[in-house]
């Protein structure tokens, strides 16, 4: 604690530097009889920090866990996208040789329609798994706090890839 001042007898002396006064006075403080109550913050710090501990393990085993299932989803997607890879694959060939044998008169327009439409199938279903499995990788950058930025996986228009 202390106390810096001017003073004087005369207005003007408010303003002289040589009438400065201080005083400076050590300051200690201690609670004889506190009855406890220093035990008792310390516990109550104590309590609110292995409450705030408990919080952020429970907020990291919570990423964890949305990260861990995020993988998951994307493994699983991944396997579907390569089943219906296949089966689109399979309907491609299957409506390219309708197309040959009814071009040579061996089926018919509702045969040949009907593999073309289940290749139109095959395809939209592998449009709806690739679409699936883009979202869950999303999910994954997200989980795992890397950030998304569509500038990075969108095609450019001059790009040979583009389809």
């Amino acid at each position: 604690m202390g106390i810096l001042g001017l003073g004087g007898t005369d207005p003007e002396d408010v303003f002289d530097v040589a009438n400065l006064s201080t005083i400076a006075l050590p300051r200690l403080q201690w609670s004889l009889l506190d009855f406890g109550r220093t035990a008792a913050a310390i516990d109550q710090a104590q309590a609110a920090r292995g409450e705030a501990d408990a919080r952020y393990r429970d907020v990291v085993l919570r990423a964890l866990q949305d990260a861990e299932q995020s993988l998951q989803r994307f493994g699983q997607h991944r396997i579907n996208v390569a089943a219906l890879t296949q089966i689109s694959r399979q309907a491609d060939t299957a409506a390219e040789l309708n197309q040959q044998r009814f071009t040579a008169g061996a089926i018919g327009r509702s045969d040949l329609n009907l593999a073309l439409r289940q290749r139109a199938q095959a395809r939209a279903n592998l449009s709806r798994a690739v679409a699936a499995m883009t979202t869950s990788w999303v999910a994954i950058q997200r989980s795992l706090g890397l950030g998304w930025r569509a500038g990075a996986t969108t095609l450019r228009e001059d790009s040979p890839d583009r389809g």
